[in-house]
C-alpha cells in the first residue's frame, strides 16, 4: 500500500491565525505590509497523524521516501521557526538599507526585500523587521520628534516587540518625577498616595494669599482655558476658607473640589510672571518648589477621593485645568493620561450630550455651561494632541455639545463674537481644534502623496479662513477701556496657535519640503510660521502677562523648523543668518523660562542644533559651491536625529534634578525689536488685512502659488 499524498501548507503562520488570506510566498504581502516576522508553522505530517505504524516488514521503498520526505520538511520548519524566534529577540538585528526588489522565486539562497536581507536556506526564507523604515520615518518626522522631546513626550512608533528601555528618537526623558521631595530627614513631609490630609493643609497658604491666587487665576489665566466658572468657584472658595474654616479634612469638604483648588493654585504659581509671585510672598526657589507640591496634592486629592469610581464634574475640571501647569512642570505624558481619563469620567456624566443650550432654563443653565465649558476644552486638547498619536478620542459625530456662550459670568447672557468676554477666545480656538479631527481622518483615507497634499491644502485654505474672520477685537486694532485685561494677552495667543496649527497641517510634508520643489509651498508657509511666532514671543517678553505654556513650547518648535531649514541652505543665503539671529533670541527667552521644563529642555535641543548647525556651516565655508550642489541625500544627512536624540537625554539624565533649583542661566543680553506695521511675512499680521493670495485645490498649481504668493515670506 502506497503512502498517501501529503500536501505541504504554504500559508504562513501570521495569515493562518488571522483566517486571512495568504499569498503563499514567504514574506508574504500581508506581513511585508504590517512589519510582521513571516514564517511557516511545523508542520506535523498527516501521514504520520493518521496512519498506524506499519510493521517494518511491510513497508516499501515508497513509504520510506515519504517517511524521509515528512521529517525533512519538519525540521526545516523548526529550524526556521527558532530562527525567526531568535532574529525577533536579538538587541542588535542585522538590517540592509538597501532596497532591491522582491524574489521572484521564494526558494533562493537569501531572501531579499524592501526592509532587509536574510539568509535562509534553499527551501525556507525568513524575514527580519528592519530598522530602515522605522530610520526613514524618525528622519520625515525629525521636527515632530525634536518638538515632543522638549514636551518631555515620545512620538509614537509601530509596536515591534523591541526592548523600549533602549535609547533612540523614540526614547524621550520622559515626565520628571512626582515624588521628588524633601530630603531623608523630613520624610514624614513626603508627598503619596497615603498623605493624611495634615500633610495636605501644610501646603495651603494664609486665605489671604489663597484668595489672591484664586482671583488672579480667574481674571488672568481662565479666558485661556475656560474649564470652570469664576463666579461659581470663588464662591466655593469663599464657603471653604469661612465656613470650613480652610479646613480640608472638613465633612463638608469634597477631596474632589480640593483638588481643583489645588490645580487653580499650581496653574497660578507656575504661569505668574516673577514680580506677581513675589506680591504673593513666593520667592523664587520657594515658588518652583510649592507650584510642584501643589501639583502633586491635587493629584494625591483625586486618588483618596477614588475618583475614577466616583465620577465627579469636579474632577473633570481639575484634569482640564492641570493643563495650564502640567507641560511647564514636566508631566505631559502623565498628563496626556489624565486627560484621557477626563474624557472618559465626562462621557459618564454626559458632558457630550449638552445640546446647544436653547432648552436651558435659568436653574439649570449655569450648571450646564459650565458642562459646556470644560467638554470644549477637553475636545480641544484631545484634537490637538493629534501628533503625538496619529489618533483622537473623542470624534465629532460622537457628541451633541454646542460652544459654549459667549457671555459675562455674572449675567449668562449671550452676547455677540464682538463682545470679547472670558469665554471669547476658547470659543474662537475651539473653531481652530475642529479642523484637526477631520484633517487626520482624510489624510488617512488617502493613499496617495497626491491626494494628501491636496487635503493639506483645503485646511490650509480653511485655517487662513478662520484667521480672516477673527472679531475685530482680536485684530490689530485699538484697545478699548471696556475690554477685558486679557485682549492683548490673547491677541498674542491666537497669532502664536494659528501659526503653530498651520505647522501642524503641513507637518506631514515638511520635511519631504526641504528637497521635494513640489512641496515649495509647505516650507514657505511654515519657516513664514515660525518667524511669526518667535517675534509674537519675543514681544511676549517685554509684557507683563502670564507665561502660557504654549509661549515656550511652539517657539521650540518653531525654532526647531528654522535649525532644519538652515541644514539646507547654503551659509551664503540671505535667509540663514536671519534664522539663526531668531533662534538665538528664542534661546535667550526660554533661558529666563523660570520653573518650566519644556524652557530648560528646548535650550539644550536648540543649542545642539546650533552646533550642529555652525559646524557644517564651518565645514562648507571652504567650499560653497560644493555645499550648493549638494543632493538631497546628502543634505539628509547633515544631522543624524538619532545622535541628537541622544544627546539631549544624555543631558537630561546630567541636569539638575528638580529639588535642586538651579537659578536661571545668564544669557547674553539684547534688545527685542518690535515688530514693524508692514510685515513681509504670511502670517506677520495673521489678524490684520489678509494677503491676495488664495489657496487652490489642486497639486498643479503648487509651484505657481509657492512662486506667486502675494507679499513675500522674507
Amino acid at each position: 500500500m502506497s503512502a498517501p499524498g501529503v500536501r505541504r501548507r504554504l500559508a504562513c503562520a501570521e495569515c493562518t491565525r488571522q483566517k486571512i488570506k495568504c499569498d503563499k510566498v514567504v514574506p508574504c504581502r500581508n506581513c511585508t505590509r504590517r512589519g510582521k516576522a513571516c514564517y511557516r508553522s511545523p508542520q506535523r505530517s498527516r501521514y504520520l497523524a493518521a496512519t498506524p505504524t506499519p510493521r517494518p516488514q511491510a513497508q516499501n521503498a515508497s513509504d520510506a521516501d515519504a517517511l524521509e520526505s515528512n521529517l525533512s520538511t519538519c525540521i526545516q520548519e523548526l529550524q526556521a521557526t527558532l530562527r525567526a524566534v531568535r532574529e525577533s529577540k536579538s538587541s542588535t538585528p542585522r538590517f540592509d538599507d538597501r532596497a532591491t526588489s522582491l524574489p521572484a522565486s521564494p526558494a533562493r539562497d537569501s531572501t531579499h526585500t524592501e526592509t532587509g536581507v536574510v539568509e535562509a536556506s534553499p527551501q525556507e526564507t525568513i524575514p527580519i523587521i528592519s530598522h530602515s523604515n522605522r530610520e526613514a520615518t524618525e528622519v520625515e518626522d525629525a521636527a515632530t520628534i525634536l518638538e515632543f522631546l522638549a514636551w518631555g513626550r515620545r512620538k509614537a512608533q509601530a509596536y515591534d516587540g523591541f526592548d523600549s528601555r533602549q535609547d533612540g528618537p523614540g526614547r524621550s526623558p520622559g515626565d520628571v518625577p512626582l515624588d521628588e521631595g524633601p530630603n531623608e530627614e523630613a520624610i514624614h513631609l513626603r508627598l503619596s498616595d497615603d498623605s493624611s490630609s495634615t500633610v495636605l493643609q501644610l501646603l495651603l497658604p494664609e486665605p489671604r494669599c489663597i484668595q489672591q491666587i484664586v482671583q488672579y487665576h480667574c481674571d488672568s489665566l481662565l479666558w485661556y482655558h475656560a474649564s470652570f466658572h469664576a463666579v461659581v468657584f470663588q464662591d466655593e472658595v469663599d464657603q471653604f476658607l469661612h465656613r470650613d474654616s480652610c479646613r480640608i479634612d472638613s465633612p463638608n469638604v469634597d477631596l474632589q473640589w480640593v483638588a481643583l483648588l489645588f490645580a487653580v493654585l499650581a496653574g497660578s504659581m507656575t504661569c505668574a510672571p516673577t514680580a506677581v509671585a513675589h506680591s504673593w510672598g513666593f520667592g523664587d526657589q520657594e515658588r518652583c518648589t510649592i507650584a510642584r507640591r501643589w501639583f502633586k496634592a491635587a493629584l494625591i486629592c483625586l486618588h483618596r477621593a477614588d475618583y475614577t469610581s466616583n465620577h465627579s464634574i469636579y474632577a473633570v475640571e481639575c484634569i482640564a485645568t492641570m493643563t495650564s501647569s502640567a507641560h511647564m512642570l514636566g508631566h505631559s505624558n502623565s498628563h496626556s493620561v489624565m486627560l484621557a481619563t477626563a474624557v472618559r469620567i465626562a462621557q459618564s456624566l454626559g458632558l457630550h450630550l449638552l445640546g446647544s443650550g436653547e432648552q436651558d432654563t435659568p436653574s439649570n443653565i449655569v450648571r450646564k455651561e459650565i458642562g459646556r465649558r470644560v467638554w470644549t476644552e477637553l475636545c480641544i486638547q484631545d484634537w490637538f494632541s493629534i501628533p503625538f498619536s496619529e489618533s483622537y478620542l473623542i470624534h465629532l459625530l460622537d457628541f451633541n455639545t454646542a460652544r459654549p456662550l459667549n457671555c459675562r459670568e455674572e449675567e449668562m447672557t449671550p452676547l455677540p463674537d464682538d463682545e470679547p468676554t472670558s469665554m471669547s477666545y476658547h470659543r474662537i480656538l475651539y473653531q481652530v481644534a475642529r479642523l484637526m479631527p477631520r484633517l487626520q481622518d482624510d489624510l488617512a483615507q488617502s493613499n496617495t502623496p497626491y491626494t494628501k497634499y491636496e487635503h493639506v491644502l483645503r485646511y490650509d485654505t480653511q485655517m487662513r479662513t478662520l484667521a480672516k474672520h477673527v472679531p475685530l477685537w482680536l485684530k490689530n486694532t485699538p484697545l478699548q477701556p471696556s475690554w477685558p485685561r486679557h485682549v492683548p494677552w490673547a491677541r498674542h495667543c491666537l497669532s502664536i496657535s494659528s501659526a503653530h496649527k498651520i505647522i501642524m497641517i503641513h507637518r506631514k510634508f515638511l520635511w519631504p519640503s526641504f528637497t521635494n520643489p513640489a512641496f515649495s509651498f509647505t516650507r514657505k508657509t511654515c519657516i513664514a510660521a515660525s518667524k511669526t511666532i518667535v517675534r509674537e514671543c519675543k514681544l511676549v517678553a517685554e509684557e507683563d502677562g502670564p507665561i502660557l505654556w504654549i509661549y515656550h513650547a511652539f517657539a521650540v518648535a518653531a525654532s526647531i523648523i528654522l535649525c532644519l531649514d538652515m541644514l539646507f541652505r547654503s551659509p551664503s543665503d540671505a535667509e540663514h543668518q536671519g534664522h539663526r539671529d531668531l533662534v538665538q533670541d528664542t534661546i535667550a527667552i526660554l533661558s529666563q523660562g523660570g520653573p518650566s521644563m519644556i524652557a530648560k529642555r528646548g535650550v539644550r535641543i536648540l543649542r545642539l542644533l546650533s552646533q550642529a548647525e555652525q559646524s557644517r556651516s564651518l565645514s562648507e565655508v571652504g567650499d560653497r559651491d560644493e555645499a550648493s550642489s549638494m543632493s538631497p541625500d546628502e543634505q539628509r544627512c547633515a544631522i543624524d536625529i538619532r545622535k541628537l536624540v541622544r544627546a539631549v537625554c544624555d543631558q537630561e539624565a546630567s541636569a539638575t534634578t528638580p529639588r535642586q533649583v538651579a537659578r536661571p542661566e545668564s544669557t547674553t543680553s539684547f534688545a527685542f525689536q518690535r515688530r514693524e506695521g508692514n510685515s513681509d511675512e504670511l502670517f506677520g499680521n495673521l489678524l490684520g488685512p489678509q494677503s491676495r493670495f488664495e489657496i487652490h485645490d489642486s497639486l498643479e498649481d503648487i509651484l505657481f502659488l509657492a512662486q506667486n504668493c502675494g507679499p513675500g515670506y522674507g
